[in-house]
C-alpha cells in the first residue's frame, strides 16, 4: 500500500505535466464520446420515425394528392370516410389532415397543414411524423384550438424573415388567392396567423410547412367537410395487413391506401452512413488514445529511471516499484477520463453540432444535409455509465501496460546501471 500511495502522490510532482497528459487523455476520450453520441441521436432518431410509420397507412381520395388548391388534385377524402375506418378492427388511431399549396418562389412551394391539436405533424412529403423538434418559441397546446396560431417549419421561416428573436410578434399572412402553374386561387380574404413557435423536422421539405389548428384551416381555404389525408395506424405490426385490406374494402371505390416508405429509407440511407463515420472515427479515437496513453507512460517511467535506481539501492523491490507505476498510471488515466467526460458534458453538443457540420454533413443524402442535426434532440442520449466504464477500463489497462513496460525494462537493471541510464 505504501508504494500505491507513494504512486498517487507522483501524480502532483509536476503539475503542468499532468495538465498536458490529461489533456492528451481526455482529448480522444472526448472524441470518442461525440462521434458514439451522434450515432445514438441518429438511431434514436430512426427508431422515432419508425415507431410513427410501421403500423400506419395513408389514405387519399382516389387519385388525387388531397390538396384543396392544387390543380387537377384537390378531391378530398369524403367526411364519412373518417367514422368508416374508426369501425374497422385493429384499427388503433385515425388521423385527420387537411393541406393547402403556398406558392414562395417561381413554381416552388410551401404547404399549409390543418390538424387536430395532439395529432402528429406528419411531414407532406414523406407522410411521417418525423417529430419535429421546436427550436423556437412552444407547441401547441389544447387552447389553440380554433385560434389563429401557427408553427412554422425554419425554412420556411427563413423566407418569411420569422427568426427566433422576432417571434414575440412574428405574424404570417396566409393569402388564399396567390397561385402558380401548379396551384389555383381559392376566392378567399386573407387572415393572419400569430406563429408561436419554429420546428425542425430534418428534412427538407418536412421544414417548409406550416401547421394550423383544424378548425382555422378550414375558416381560411373554405373547406366545411372531408379531409386530404386520413393515417390510420393499425394496434400492431402483425395486423397492418387486415387493416390494409379491410381499408380496401371499405373504401377501395374512393381511397388510396398508401404505406409510407421514408423511415426505411433514411435508415438505409442516413442512419447506415452516420454510423459508418461515426464508427470509424471512434475506432481512429480509441486507437488514438491507446498510442498516447502508452508512450507518454513509457516515456514517462524511463525519464525517471534515476529514481527507480534509487528505490532499488534502498531496498525497493521491483515488484513494489512496477506497483508505484502502475498506480500512478491508473490515476493519470482515470484524470484524463474524467477530464474528457466533463468537457463532453459542457461542450458535447455544441462541438458535436461542429464536428456533425465538418465530418458527416458532406456524406449524407443532399435532403438531410441542413436541419437534420438541429431535429436530432439532446445529442448526449445514449452516453452513460456502461460507455464510459469501458472506455475508462480500456485507459487503465493501456497505461498499465506502458507503465509496466517501461518499469520492467528499467527494473532489469541494476542500481548502479538504473542511476547512470538516460
Amino acid at each position: 500500500m505504501r508504494m500505491v500511495a507513494l504512486g498517487i502522490r507522483n501524480l502532483l510532482r509536476n503539475k503542468l505535466r499532468l495538465f498536458i497528459v490529461a489533456l492528451l487523455i481526455g482529448f480522444p476520450f472526448f472524441l470518442l464520446l461525440a462521434f458514439q453520441a451522434i450515432g445514438t441521436a441518429v438511431g434514436n432518431y430512426t427508431e422515432l420515425l419508425k415507431q410513427g410509420v410501421d403500423t400506419s397507412l395513408q389514405l387519399r381520395a382516389k387519385g388525387s394528392m388531397g390538396h384543396v388548391n392544387m390543380v387537377g388534385s384537390y378531391r378530398l377524402l369524403p367526411h364519412e370516410a373518417l367514422e368508416k375506418v374508426r369501425g374497422i378492427e385493429h384499427v388503433a388511431k385515425v388521423e385527420a389532415y387537411l393541406l393547402a399549396m403556398n406558392p414562395t418562389e417561381g413554381h416552388n412551394f410551401a404547404m399549409h397543414v390543418g390538424l387536430n391539436l395532439g395529432d402528429p405533424k406528419r411531414l407532406e412529403s414523406h407522410g411521417e411524423a418525423g417529430s419535429p423538434r421546436i427550436t423556437a418559441g412552444r407547441d401547441f397546446t389544447s387552447e389553440d384550438a380554433g385560434r389563429d396560431v401557427a408553427l412554422i417549419g425554419q425554412a420556411y421561416a427563413r423566407w418569411a424573415g420569422i427568426t427566433p428573436e422576432n417571434l414575440a410578434v412574428a405574424r404570417f399572412m396566409v393569402d388564399p388567392t396567390r397561385s402558380n402553374p401548379v396551384i389555383f386561387p381559392l376566392h378567399r380574404p386573407k387572415r393572419e396567423l400569430q406563429i408561436i413557435g419554429i420546428y425542425a423536422s430534418g428534412y427538407v421539405f418536412g421544414d417548409l410547412q406550416l401547421f394550423m389548428p383544424m378548425e382555422t384551416f378550414r375558416r381560411i381555404y373554405g373547406v366545411d367537410r372531408g379531409f386530404s389525408w386520413l393515417f390510420v395506424t393499425a394496434d400492431s405490426v402483425d395486423n397492418v395487413a387486415f387493416v390494409d385490406q379491410k381499408l380496401r374494402e371499405a373504401l377501395g371505390n374512393v381511397a388510396d391506401v398508401i404505406a409510407p416508405k421514408g423511415a426505411a429509407t433514411f435508415a438505409s440511407t442516413t442512419t447506415k452512413a452516420v454510423n459508418r463515420i461515426a464508427g470509424t472515427v471512434s475506432l481512429f479515437a480509441v486507437a488514438l488514445m491507446v498510442v498516447v496513453i502508452f508512450f507518454v507512460m513509457l516515456v514517462t517511467v524511463r525519464e525517471r529511471a534515476r529514481e527507480i535506481g534509487t528505490l532499488k539501492a534502498i531496498g525497493a523491490s521491483d515488484g513494489g516499484i512496477v506497483v508505484q507505476f502502475l498506480a500512478e498510471a491508473m490515476g493519470l488515466s482515470g484524470i484524463g477520463a474524467l477530464l474528457g467526460v466533463s468537457l463532453f458534458g459542457a461542450l458535447g453538443e455544441a462541438v458535436a453540432g461542429r464536428l456533425f457540420g465538418v465530418g458527416m454533413r458532406p456524406f449524407l443524402p443532399a435532403q438531410y444535409k441542413d436541419s437534420l442535426f438541429d431535429s436530432l434532440g439532446g445529442i448526449s442520449a445514449g452516453v452513460g455509465p456502461p460507455t464510459i466504464s469501458i472506455v475508462l477500463v480500456l485507459a487503465v489497462v493501456v497505461a498499465s501496460v506502458g507503465s509496466a513496460y517501461g518499469a520492467w525494462q528499467v527494473t532489469r537493471l541494476s542500481p548502479v546501471e538504473a542511476m547512470k541510464h538516460e
